[in-house]
């Protein structure tokens, strides 16, 4: 089974980073990149708007591992990651300069009263950059370079 047809089939790896805490419904995000470009991707939660939220690298089990954290309708950035939030519950994550030790597994998420609900991301970052050719996407806009499914 391909990862596509795993996320698809609403595979959600080994849950949440907090036992007990809920992964939301949305299917997780596969993301390709390439290094140096840019990659910009949405996290949408239910009942958000008036939550912060965050983005961190997994196990996503302290405090140390949240990389950036915005308030609602605000933006922030932590070095090469920016968040935007929309005020509707979702958000924007924005890697800037992208390098290949940024592969790895992520969580989008919101700070709730009692548990925190997730959504996963895994992003893969290849050596080079994209080919602009018959069957290849131009680069550019907010992907920059991006490839994804959900």
């Amino acid at each position: 089974m391909s990862s596509a047809e795993k996320a698809d089939s609403g595979d959600k790896g080994n849950g949440p980073p907090i036992p007990g805490g809920e992964v939301t419904e949305g299917v997780k995000q596969l993301l390709e990149g390439f290094e140096g470009r840019n990659v910009s991707f949405q996290c949408s939660h239910k009942i958000a708007s008036n939550s912060n939220k965050y983005f961190c690298k997994d196990p996503c089990k302290g405090e140390g591992e949240k990389l950036v954290t915005v308030e609602p309708s605000r933006r922030a950035e932590s070095g090469r990651i920016a968040l935007v939030d929309s005020g509707d519950g979702s958000f924007t994550v924005t890697f800037s300069h992208l390098q290949l030790s940024d592969s790895q597994k992520y969580w989008c998420a919101v700070d709730r009263l009692g548990l925190d609900t997730y959504t996963e991301v895994q992003l893969a970052v290849k050596k080079g950059v994209p080919c602009n050719g018959p069957g290849f996407p131009e680069t550019g806009g907010s992907g920059d370079g991006l490839q994804g499914s959900q």
